[in-house]
């Protein structure tokens, strides 16, 4: 976990570093009535910064294919804040139901949907298989970085925790609830408007 901690800072890091341009200019002025000739040299170094304003944003965590198919939206409430909502279905075989999900994206620099930002969520899931059936809500908090590569496509990268209680029926175990904290890793694509 530290090692996947590491690289997550470095590339956040790599990724936070904004675009520059270093132009160099030579200029050569010749006086064709005194025959005086001017150089000058100059370094232009100009940094460019996205600043395309999108209000709201779709996006599926392919990670969690494995389990859920995974459908989002949010939505911009001031530069600083987002909330979003969420829905997933089971991808494993024999299992079935839903969940659902809401989380608030706060961005420190209020950058309209992207860089760095902070993520309380929480979600609840109802699965039923042949003989049992659980309810898991959760509650967690994600820090990760959002940039748009393109105009409307968004990536997003978050690393957290999130805490899960729930109840558990039927089969053969003698589990009737459980809870615990478990790490959660974010890997989002969309598109943003």
């Amino acid at each position: 976990m530290k090692q996947l901690l590491t690289i997550f800072i470095c590339l956040m890091f790599f990724i936070s570093l904004s675009a520059q341009v270093k132009t160099d200019q030579k200029k050569v002025e010749v006086n064709t009535e005194t025959g005086d000739t001017t150089f000058t040299e100059s370094v232009i170094i100009t940094q460019m910064e996205d600043i395309t304003p999108r209000g709201s944003m779709l996006i599926i965590n392919p990670l969690k294919f494995f389990l859920f198919y995974n459908l989002s939206y949010f939505h911009k409430i001031s530069d600083q804040v987002t909330l979003g909502a969420g829905f997933q279905i089971p991808t494993v075989s024999g299992v079935s139901g839903f969940g659902i999900n809401a989380e608030a994206r706060i961005y420190p620099t209020g950058k309209q949907m992207r860089g760095f930002y902070i993520a309380p969520n929480i979600s609840y899931n109802s699965l039923t298989s042949e003989e049992e059936s659980t309810s898991p809500f959760s509650f967690g908090a994600l820090v990760g970085w959002q940039w748009f590569p393109g105009d409307e496509f968004a990536i997003g990268l978050g690393l957290g925790l999130d805490y899960y209680t729930g109840s558990f029926s039927g089969g053969e175990s003698d589990m009737e609830s459980y809870s615990g904290t478990v790490p959660a890793i974010r890997f989002d694509i969309g598109y943003a408007w």
